[in-house]
């Protein structure tokens, strides 16, 4: 399968893989399934994935081997099927639009000085003012990522909020034994692409597009909770290989928030997140919805099936998502469609068999502070991501993703 680097160091990373042995302190087999890619500049390929589902990524793919557990990052790219399942053979750079071009400020007029539409809203902060606070939380973000433990704390917490906060928390602890966060929160030339409509609501936000020099774009969510004053990252996921984000109301406008109901949108964004489970949850549903995932989907399934099987005779895996409170956050496009930036918080369970005894990968020993586990095992991860949601009746589409090993408990 042709995979982005950048895009598939993914949360197949961030699920618990153990090995297991029978009375033993040595694992019997390594079930370590790290992949690597390379970088989508070459000509997107076609391979099949689960359940006839075919990939149309980009990139030359390559396997590697690694501690699966012991990662978190972004998802991967091109999943195409026809009416079921997972599908994309989505085009177009992975690149923002701002629909900035004539910006227009109160009263525009026409060739004969004719007073013409009026802007039909505010941006709730101004492009001058978010484009100066986009470039100093990105900065503050890249650098809490080189810093020493105790200033990388006080930069976390001055850069990031909620769930993006757990997370970089926990990236930071993880530094402790060797593994390096996969997200790249690029300090140069970040690019507001919307900016939230002053609706005299909380919270506010900006959307953010940053290109580091390796690997696909990300996307950021900044978030205001006191009207646009103070403002912090909330949401952070490289996007997947060969979409694209689509056009915004102008930023001096701003763009409406969805906060209630569907507005225009073919589904509830809270229905869409139900989609999502039946796709993600394991033991996995017969059917699956209707949902483009460009391989992210594939991926995620592939690794859960071969964590259960690589511990089977010693223990039964269940994997269960449920949203974290908060984070259904719809902003609508020029189109009258819509980006969710939910974030999924995933338990992944191992229930050991008696007698039997199972090691558990460094992320999970370094959380949990046990490195053997006789009853049961469970690791948490939080799981970004974007989807566009459609005005037209199309399927819903995952165009950005990241998994973040966040905890992990066990005996």
């Amino acid at each position: 399968m042709n995979l982005s680097r950048t895009a598939l160091a993914l949360a197949l990373s961030s699920s618990l893989l153990l090995a297991a042995c029978s009375g033993s302190d040595e694992p019997e087999e390594s079930t370590d399934t790290r992949s690597t890619a390379a970088d989508n500049g070459s000509e997107a390929g076609s391979d099949t994935t689960d359940s006839g589902e075919q990939s149309g990524s980009t990139g030359d793919a390559a396997d590697a081997s690694g501690d699966a557990a012991d990662a978190s990052g972004a998802g991967s790219s091109g999943d195409a099927a026809g009416s079921t399942g997972d599908a994309a053979d989505s085009t177009g750079d992975a690149v923002g639009s701002t629909g900035d071009a004539g910006e227009s400020t109160a009263g525009p007029t026409d060739d004969d000085g004719t007073v013409t539409a009026p802007p039909q809203g505010a941006g709730v902060i101004s492009v001058e003012e978010a484009e100066k606070v986009a470039a100093e939380l990105m900065r503050q973000a890249a650098q809490s990522q080189n810093a020493d433990p105790e200033e990388a704390a006080e930069l976390n917490e001055s850069a990031f909020a909620g769930s993006e906060l757990r997370a970089a928390v926990a990236a930071t602890s993880l530094r402790e034994v060797g593994i390096e966060p996969v997200i790249d929160y690029h300090p140069t030339g970040p690019n507001v692409l919307a900016i939230s409509r002053d609706d005299g609501e909380s919270p506010a936000f900006m959307v953010v597009q940053t290109v580091p020099e390796s690997g696909l774009p990300e996307l950021h969510l900044m978030t205001s909770e006191d009207g646009g004053e103070n403002w912090k990252i909330g949401w952070s996921a490289p996007m997947l290989a060969g979409t694209e984000v689509g056009t915004f109301a102008p930023r001096s406008e701003g763009s409406t928030v969805i906060r209630e109901g569907k507005a225009g949108l073919s589904n509830y964004p809270s229905y869409v997140v139900d989609l999502l489970f039946k796709i993600l949850d394991y033991p996995f549903a017969e059917e699956r919805p209707d949902f483009r995932t460009n391989d992210y989907g594939p991926q995620v399934r592939k690794a859960a099936d071969e964590q259960a099987a690589s511990v089977s005779e010693q223990a039964s895996l269940t994997q269960e998502h449920s949203l974290r409170s908060g984070t259904l956050r719809t902003i609508e496009l020029a189109d009258g469609s819509a980006l969710m930036f939910p974030v999924l918080e995933r338990k992944s369970t191992f229930d050991v068999k008696d007698g039997m005894i199972l090691k558990p990968p460094t992320a999970f020993a370094h959380f949990a502070e046990d490195d053997t586990i006789t009853d049961s095992a469970e690791m948490t991860t939080l799981v970004f991501l974007a989807v566009h949601v459609r005005a037209d009746g199309g399927d819903p589409e995952v165009i950005a993703a990241r998994e973040q090993v966040v905890g992990g408990t066990g005996s």
